[in-house]
């Protein structure tokens, strides 16, 4: 008896282990299915035209990631992206300057048939760019640091427009 005891309490953690992640597995999709769930949504959104360099990288970036898109446009996505705290920094005997660069997207997802703001909120990122001695190659740095900066907004935006049609959380 005593060697069965000893037995279950070895046995008992790992088979607890295993009963919660076979009942916490069942609400957890793949990537595949969570494509599979949300695409046909998603391609009804109706993206804004852009205007600046940025705005339509970050278009660019966000009709990749939705693919090719429905006729019927039952979602308007707006959004605006705004590039902003530059800070400097130059290290004692060194020529070169580091810049931190803040992006923020800031959206709002509307039904076209209602009218109602169907969710909001911002997403943002940092880079730092400008390790170069030479000042073209900081104003290079700089700008693929930006364009670097707009292709993350864009994934995170789709991300968080997956989730917001994914069905458990509506």
């Amino acid at each position: 008896m005593l060697f069965v005891s000893k037995l279950v309490k070895k046995i008992l953690p790992f088979s607890l282990v295993a009963i919660c992640l076979c009942l916490f597995s069942c609400s957890i999709h793949s990537i595949g299915k969570v494509t599979q769930l949300t695409d046909s949504n998603l391609r009804k959104i109706d993206l804004p035209k852009a205007g600046s360099r940025n705005g339509q990288l970050f278009r660019q970036k966000l009709e990749h990631q939705i693919g090719t898109s429905d006729k019927d446009k039952r979602y308007l996505l707006r959004y605006s992206l705004t590039e902003a705290s530059r800070s400097s920094l130059s290290a004692s005997g060194s020529s070169s300057i580091l810049k931190n660069t803040k992006m923020s997207v800031n959206y709002s997802l509307e039904d076209n048939e209602t009218g109602e703001q169907l969710t909001h909120g911002s997403v943002s990122a940092t880079a730092t760019s400008g390790t170069i001695t030479s000042y073209y190659g900081n104003d290079v740095s700089e700008q693929f640091a930006s364009e670097r900066l707009v292709g993350l907004l864009a994934e995170r935006m789709y991300q968080k427009l997956q989730l917001y049609f994914l069905p458990a959380n509506k």
